[in-house]
């Protein structure tokens, strides 16, 4: 028999799978009634207008609960005198348990047959599968699912994706998004997931991927921070299913893109599209991706938002809503005395029908158990006073349950931005907490430092080890981020104090910038002139600020990961000239000495060798003393991909005349057919652009490919071939599209009356 967990049900949910699996093994039907102190009756069958069977439906985790509540409930059955008396509950029985209850409930209760345990549901779920495919939540927590799931391969550490997933699954409530978003991957291949920040993406997004891989899918990719990843997990003949969270928030205003990043994302949507056994699921704000339109060319051009699932909260009925606050009020065991006051005068309709009602308000109130700060009788007021303005909850918790040690150390951690290493983010707050000990008196040690941690962990931000054991911290969710922005918009003083105080290059730029309306300055602070200035005066006395932002970066040939450094040196000596360098003489000053002292830094980065070709075209270089050969050199060696090889081909028109020169030397053509020999070799998803690349340097350089065109030309027309197969995807058991019966006509006070039902 398998085993469903039935504890993932709420007591409304639990109900009602009673309902139908009695109403289908006994052959009748059940009248229904509002949830709450019911007079001992959930459900009943009547030929007239005496009680012929009552049914009670008690989710309970043990036998001792359960017993002590049906004594309570002996005396209601006594005042009721039905003819029969049906016992459900989620407690596994033993015989003489089942004889307790007997004796208790006679003679209302005649025969233990009418006692159905755990054991007893489970039995009729398996006789009535119709029944349990309504009832998502059970098989997608079914033992049998979650270990195949579990044992699918998990790549690129997706198993913590997968275990935050199932964690959300009891929390979810089903809605027409979900068959939407379904029917568009059956359709596309492919999905995009966008809205309002909160309001359920990555939930969808999560819960999409569960149900695919109970769903015979094999593969799970999370994809942390590129799309290499997923060319590079894609395995033909594997039934894979992708996720890219957040695919746009980071990977083109938050950290910097790899080359032809969004030619990339384009590519391997139209890859996935053609392969039959491979899903991909992306999730954005629609402002973001709206930004991408207008910014990325390849984004104009591609039709990805045929297959774009836009969530919209006006589409949630009312009930949708109500469900969502039950289940997140009810899987938190708030105390009594809170849930109460919600009850009085109905308070839960203020929020159910609140113009301004969002998941992520409600899940930031349940993660940071604002119920332990708040009164029983001012909880509602609480809760409502948190939907009248959504940061207020960050807010409360940011003023009231932080010292002022956390306080400042999320707002040091704001200005580095996440991924950052632990100890980097220590070094920083000691950092701003010496240079401004005359304003803040505030004392600082490691053995506060990581009481600190531990009292933001879980509630504004969460931490991940590497397989070398380096702990790096990130935001618990996107909104902690957007509040702390905002809450340092317009403290002048502070502000000030953070510039003055940076240690590390991101600092300065992260969430400040010269003009908030500049491409890439989305939910920016604006830096007024005076405090360009203190920066630039901190970058001068710092001189060289390094990096503390890492990303994930694997181990070869294994699926473990290691933080690794987001260096730039370039990049950060072009932020400060473009920043500030218009409002700052001094900022442009030390830009040209750092340059100068650096003018033949190597480097394996295409972003790093971007900003130096930008930095190049930029400044006056008559101002600079370059050996233009040894540059073109120093430029050479670094060369490992035709994308560098683009990249110095723009060198032409800086230095013409040692450009002409050196393409024409003999060492320049070697290098030239050894980086086509070496991107021949694994070509994978790049063919097109492999081709249309070779094609044009064949040309600008007055060079012969052809050989390589003609290998690449087959490959070309074996992967169309293997692409032309029929795209559509048989999902297993398609009527698992788990449609509960949404409770569409009984009244939303009936699913809060139970929170505190006996």
């Amino acid at each position: 028999m398998t085993q469903y967990n039935l504890l993932a049900l709420s007591p409304l949910e639990f109900e009602h799978l009673s309902r139908d699996l009695l109403q289908r093994h006994l052959d009748i039907y059940l009248e229904s009634f509002a949830t709450g102190r019911d007079g001992g009756i959930d459900f009943r069958a009547s030929k007239d207008s005496s009680e012929d069977c009552v049914v009670q439906a008690k989710r309970y985790t043990d036998f001792r609960t359960l017993k002590s509540n049906l004594k309570q409930e002996a005396e209601k059955v006594k005042n009721i005198i039905p003819l029969r008396y049906i016992l459900t509950t989620t407690v596994s029985l033993t015989p003489g348990n089942k004889d307790e209850i007997l004796s208790l409930l006679t003679p209302y209760l005649s025969e233990t047959s009418d006692i159905f345990g755990a054991d007893d549901i489970l039995n009729l779920l398996g006789q009535h599968t119709d029944i349990l495919h309504k009832y998502y939540k059970l098989w997608l927590t079914d033992t049998a699912v979650l270990n195949r799931i579990m044992h699918s391969r998990i790549f690129n550490q997706s198993a913590f994706e997968l275990e935050m997933i199932r964690d959300q699954v009891k929390l979810y409530v089903q809605n027409e998004s979900f068959n939407k978003a379904l029917h568009i991957l059956q359709n596309h291949h492919f999905l995009i997931i966008s809205g309002l920040p909160g309001i359920g993406k990555t939930t969808l997004a999560r819960i999409l991927v569960l149900y695919l891989l109970a769903n015979d899918f094999t593969d799970f990719v999370f994809l942390n921070s590129s799309i290499d990843d997923g060319y590079e997990y894609f395995v033909e003949g594997k039934k894979q299913v992708f996720l890219f969270d957040d695919f746009l928030g980071t990977n083109f205003f938050d950290y910097r893109p790899t080359p032809k990043e969004d030619n990339r994302i384009i590519k391997f949507i139209e890859k996935i599209s053609k392969t039959p056994d491979k899903l991909l699921i992306l999730t954005t704000r629609e402002y973001i991706l709206q930004q991408a339109k207008s910014v990325f060319e390849s984004f104009k051009l591609a039709n990805i938002e045929a297959a774009k699932c836009i969530l919209d909260l006006s589409t949630y009925s009312r009930i949708n809503k109500a469900q969502i606050l039950y289940n997140h009020l009810f899987f938190a065991n708030i105390p009594n005395g809170h849930v109460a006051d919600l009850l009085v005068n109905k308070q839960y309709l203020n929020l159910v029908g609140h113009k301004n009602f969002n998941p992520r308000i409600i899940e930031t109130i349940v993660n940071q158990k604002i119920w332990e700060r708040v009164p029983p009788n001012g909880f509602s007021k609480a809760l409502i006073s948190f939907f009248d303005n959504p940061e207020s909850v960050w807010l409360y918790s940011f003023e009231n349950a932080l010292d002022r040690l956390s306080q400042y150390s999320l707002l040091v951690l704001l200005t580095l931005g996440t991924p950052v290493l632990i100890r980097d983010w220590e070094t920083a707050i000691r950092e701003f907490l010496m240079v401004n000990t005359n304003k803040l008196l505030l004392p600082f040690d490691s053995v506060g430092f990581h009481r600190t941690v531990r009292e933001l962990e879980n509630t504004f931000i969460q931490t991940q080890k590497d397989s070398a054991a380096g702990v790096a911290i990130t935001y618990q969710n996107p909104s902690v981020q957007d509040f702390l922005l905002n809450y340092l918009r317009g403290k002048s003083d502070l502000i000030e104090s953070l510039l003055a105080s940076f240690l590390y290059a991101e600092q300065p730029f992260t969430v400040f910038c010269r003009h908030a309306a500049a491409p890439g300055a989305v939910n920016k602070i604006e830096l007024t002139p005076g405090q360009i200035d203190i920066a630039t005066d901190r970058i001068i006395s710092i001189y060289s600020p390094k990096c503390a932002r890492v990303t994930r970066a694997r181990y070869p040939n294994s699926d473990q990961f290691f933080w690794h450094y987001d260096n730039e040196f370039y990049g950060f000596i072009e932020k400060v000239i473009r920043q500030f360098g218009p409002m700052n003489t001094s900022a442009l000053a030390y830009g040209y000495k750092l340059i100068q002292e650096n003018l033949y830094l190597k480097t394996d980065s295409w972003y790093e060798r971007r900003s130096y070709i930008n930095l190049l075209t930029d400044l006056d270089r008559s101002k600079l003393l370059i050996d233009e050969n040894e540059l073109l050199e120093y430029f050479i060696d670094d060369i490992d991909y035709l994308d560098d090889v683009e990249l110095f081909m723009e060198l032409e028109s800086i230095f013409p005349a040692f450009y002409t020169h050196t393409i024409q030397t003999e060492a320049f053509r070697e290098m030239l057919i050894s980086t086509i020999k070496s991107e021949m070799k694994n070509p994978d998803d790049k063919l097109e652009d492999l081709r249309k690349q070779i094609e044009s340097i064949a040309s600008t350089f007055k060079l012969s490919f052809d050989q390589e065109l003609d290998e690449l030309e087959t490959k070309i027309a074996r992967s169309n071939h293997e692409s032309d197969t029929d795209p559509e995807i048989h999902f297993a058991d398609r009527e698992r599209l788990i449609s509960s019966d949404p409770p569409e006509y009984r009244q939303i006070e009936e699913i809060f009356k139970s929170l505190t039902a006996d």
